[in-house]
């Protein structure tokens, strides 16, 4: 009967602790959006590329990823590994022109 009481009273402070760190996350979640905007209100536009204005600091919650059904027919798997594999090659050409065009600028600008 001791053990009871004694995990009662345990789980009681805990939730309370639960209760009051939840609280004091809102409020730091909130604060952190204040100064996320009054951040964005400062700087401008200048600076900020791709961003039109200051927008508020965005804390959304993580939505959970769906499940696919895996791919069982081999000529929908085939297709879908040559168009990765050409999204790949592609992707690694943008790279190398990229790099290539960072060298270059770095060693014009000696």
């Amino acid at each position: 009967m001791d053990q009871i009481a004694q995990l009662v009273s345990s789980n009681e402070s805990l939730q309370r602790e639960n209760r009051e760190l939840t609280e004091e996350n809102q409020r730091l979640r909130s604060e952190l959006t204040e100064i996320g905007s009054a951040l964005g209100r400062l700087t401008g536009p200048r600076g900020r590329r791709g961003r039109r204005g200051a927008e508020p600091l965005a804390l959304t919650e993580a939505k959970p990823r769906r499940t696919r059904r895996p791919i069982t027919d081999p000529e929908v798997l085939a297709k879908r590994n040559q168009a990765l594999a050409k999204a790949r090659a592609a992707r690694a050409e943008r790279l190398a022109a990229a790099r290539a065009a960072a060298g270059a600028q770095a060693e014009s600008a000696q």
